[in-house]
């Protein structure tokens, strides 16, 4: 099979990508500055590891060759931190996907999934969110993806580079206990965190208008979220596209109704603190798959206590 290159192929999603592709047949190269991800995740698996950043493009192109397909996860992707270092976003986020672009036209690779987000959509109180919908960035982060996929839709027309980009929507989940979430600023692992450190987990923000007042959002496993990734390669083989997909699991869950999961699935009792709400954090974020179930043919197969379940497995492995 042909060869992929997966940009941030080290961190959380990137080695569970990783993971699936390899046992798709696929030959892997992961591109990774290790900032963020974890060099243990990957170096035992058989597949090819270049260190380097999305910034430097020299060394991108080099990452080029006997590469027929991208896979750009590299960047920053911290909501609160965005807001605080906007311009450390875009230089990273935005630039280092002009670079991944540049680097693709160099060596002729027209073919690049790229990862998204689903805070780029205005706040709703829709039951779901359809691609379509309307977008309003409410922070950095959120702008530097949506500014990426417009420029990757402007890709197909001015270097016939194909392009998918995915809005995940909220990734938990492992694939395997050395492949869990080590990102903090994540519910579920920030939870466990703080259960580790005897500390008290966290909520930020109720009295939002939702049925229990916390922030709704759509969990996806993040095996599910690589599969997908799998279906849409085969994608490509259909000529010429510039696609949009959701990727979530369809459903909506509470931040208190996750905590509840993660008290199940743990054994260990906790109240958690209430703080202020968040810059730019959207109050209900839930995927309306029917655009990637229709023309791709998948579907999520997992649910909330298989994520917190394997999740905790990871984090036990660890601690």
């Amino acid at each position: 099979m042909s060869k992929i290159l997966i940009t941030g192929g080290a961190g959380y999603i990137g080695a569970n990508i990783c993971k699936v592709l390899l046992n798709s047949g696929y030959e892997v190269r992961v591109y990774d500055d290790f900032s963020n991800g974890l060099k243990s995740r990957v170096e035992k698996m058989n597949l090819e590891i270049i260190r380097g950043d999305i910034l430097d493009r020299v060394k991108l192109i080099d990452a080029m060759d006997g590469i027929e397909s991208v896979i750009h996860l590299a960047a920053k992707k911290s909501v609160e931190e965005s807001v605080e270092n906007p311009l450390k976003y875009y230089l990273n986020n935005f630039s280092g996907t002009l670079n991944v672009l540049a680097a693709m036209s160099a060596k002729n690779v027209k073919r690049i999934i790229f990862s998204s987000t689903a805070v780029v959509y205005s706040s709703t109180s829709k039951d779901s969110l359809s691609e379509d919908d309307p977008k309003e960035p409410l922070s950095p982060y959120a702008s530097t993806k949506l500014l990426s996929e417009e420029i990757l839709t402007l890709a197909l027309i001015s270097e016939e580079i194909s392009s998918i980009s995915l809005r995940y929507f909220n990734v938990a989940g492992a694939g395997g206990v050395e492949l869990g979430d080590n990102a903090r600023d994540n519910l579920v692992p920030k939870t466990f965190n703080a259960l580790g450190s005897k500390g008290v987990p966290e909520i930020y923000g109720e009295g939002y208008q939702t049925p229990d007042g916390t922030c709704i959002r759509d969990y996806i496993h993040v095996l599910d979220l690589a599969e997908a990734h799998l279906e849409c390669l085969g994608l490509f083989e259909n000529g010429p596209i510039a696609k949009i997909y959701n990727v979530g699991s369809g459903t909506g869950y509470s931040v208190k109704e996750v905590m509840k999961q993660i008290r199940t699935s743990t054994g260990i009792e906790f109240n958690p603190v209430s703080l202020p709400r968040r810059a730019g954090d959207p109050e209900r974020l839930i995927a309306n798959i029917t655009k990637i179930r229709n023309e791709i043919g998948w579907t999520p197969k997992r649910n909330l206590k298989e994520m917190i379940d394997s999740s905790w497995a990871a984090e036990s492995f660890v601690l």
